[in-house]
């Protein structure tokens, strides 16, 4: 993007900024020259340092007052807050509505307080459940199979029914994200993780499709959603987008390429036991991403060989760093 239209001479808080896309949406406006408020955990708590120059505030994200007093000023807030383990959210439900429902509201109410034109959710492609087919759009049915996928849907459902912002709210559901920085519980992160140090790689299902998401890409439509005109319908203040590469691919066959890609040949295997609890499993899920190249003029641009082989290489550096 080779400027930042009405966001230029403004400020942008991101929510989350200290997380793996909240770090990077941090970088890449930083690297056009946005001034950035980075809104990132509480103290005490690890996060990924944002650039030299950015004000970084420490809290929590259903704390209205902070939220109110460090959106003050701002053109566009960015929010990515929240714990992103699907599998983390069986155990601790109230901890993910408390973060992405309530602290989705809270964001909210903090940008009407401010005076906030505009709110670029994260949200996620979990709002699907297992879909009824493949490629899933934005119209298809919201059906949670996880607490994370639940809080997600409870936030959407408030940022579409809440008295509209001026510039409105884009509502961004990535698939399955991955690149440089991403978490180490992430499903890429432990095939890598094994491919590097082990003689095997144990995952509990290798028959779920995904269609997994670069970072940079998701961040490239993150900025497009900062800037264009969204088309909401009558009494809707938000319009939501699939942001994915729109092509599916398994469990296995990701294993396959990440092995290829770190030089490795070794066995694949299942362990049934890792997987979710009955009836949550989603077994097949790849983005329709027409509306965002129609409204946000968004195209994937990076193919999953190429971003594997990013991804690589950026833990390889970080590890002759220690």
């Amino acid at each position: 993007m080779p400027g930042m239209g009405e966001t230029a001479g403004r400020t942008v808080m991101v929510t989350g900024a200290g997380g793996f896309i909240g770090s990077a949406v941090v970088r890449a406006l930083v690297a056009r020259g946005v001034a950035v408020r980075a809104l990132v955990a509480a103290p005490g708590t690890a996060y990924v340092r944002p650039p030299p120059g950015v004000a970084v505030i420490q809290g929590e994200i259903d704390d209205l007052p902070l939220l109110t007093q460090s959106a003050a000023g701002v053109g566009v807030v960015v929010h990515a807050a929240g714990p992103s383990s699907v599998a983390a959210s069986f155990e601790r439900p109230a901890e993910f509505a408390r973060v992405h429902t309530v602290g989705t509201a809270t964001v909210l109410e903090a940008c009407h307080a401010a005076g906030v034109a505009r709110l670029v959710h994260v949200s996620s492609a979990e709002v699907y459940g297992q879909p009824r087919s493949n490629p899933v759009t934005e119209d298809h049915p919201l059906q949670a199979r996880s607490p994370y996928g639940a809080a997600k849907i409870g936030a959407e459902l408030l940022l579409r029914s809440a008295r509209p912002l001026p510039r409105g709210v884009a509502m961004l559901r990535p698939f399955s994200v991955y690149g440089p920085g991403q978490p180490s519980a992430s499903l890429l992160s432990a095939i890598l993780r094994q491919a590097r140090r082990d003689d095997a790689v144990v995952l509990a299902d290798l028959r779920p499709v995904r269609d997994y998401c670069f970072v940079d890409d998701l961040v490239a439509a993150v900025l497009r959603a900062m800037e264009v005109d969204l088309a909401l319908e009558t009494g809707d203040g938000a319009r939501a987008f699939n942001i994915g590469a729109g092509v599916g691919t398994s469990v296995a066959d990701l294993a396959a390429a990440a092995l290829l890609a770190a030089r490795r040949s070794l066995p694949v295997r299942e362990d049934p036991s890792r997987r979710r609890p009955p009836g949550a499993d989603i077994l097949h899920m790849v983005a329709d991403t027409t509306r965002a190249g129609l409204e946000l003029g968004w195209r994937p641009a990076t193919a999953l060989t190429g971003g594997l082989r990013q991804t690589l290489a950026s833990i390889e550096a970080e590890t002759e760093s220690r």
